[in-house]
């Protein structure tokens, strides 16, 4: 399959009319997932699931093994299962006018731990997490939440004292 890429112009017009279709993966290893701190908006600087759209003629479950390839390099990619499909819609994006995605979210496993090289066109950090940290987007909370981790207490513990 070829990938061709849509110019940004024409792109722009299909965000104003359309939703975008798009895979995204809970990436696991020895019961941590492995989130990215976007680059672009929407939510830029916030920690995000490795995806994105779908091309022409590419299946949702290949799409979901390109993206997590592409943005993290890791050649070794399992699809486990579907989680769940969901939809998102952003006030901005990166190409200018609102979007709205319709996403499907995959449980994908990967062989090492190891943190990938930061992508400048995705992510400018990655880092594996235990537990689901406060503050992220609804759509990732509840991505992980259906891969069956939890969430990170808040508060600090206390000293015993004598």
């Amino acid at each position: 399959m070829k990938n061709e890429f849509i110019p940004e112009s024409l792109y722009r017009k299909i965000l104003a009319v359309m939703p975008v279709p798009c895979a995204d993966a809970v990436i696991v290893n020895r019961k941590a997932f492995l989130l990215g701190k976007r680059t672009r908006e929407p939510d830029k600087g916030k920690w995000w699931l490795v995806g994105g759209r779908i091309v022409k003629g590419e299946t949702r479950e290949k799409a979901v093994v390109r993206k997590v390839r592409e943005e993290t390099g890791f050649s070794r990619v399992k699809v486990e299962k579907e989680l769940w499909s969901s939809e998102t819609m952003f006030k901005n994006s990166f190409q200018g006018p609102p979007s709205h995605t319709i996403g499907t979210v995959y449980l994908v496993s990967v062989p090492s731990r190891t943190v990938p090289r930061a992508n400048e066109d995705f992510h400018d950090a990655f880092r594996w997490f235990t537990k689901i940290p406060p503050g992220l987007h609804p759509y990732v909370t509840e991505s992980l939440r259906k891969a069956g981790f939890s969430m990170e207490k808040s508060g600090r513990k206390r000293r015993k004292t004598a």
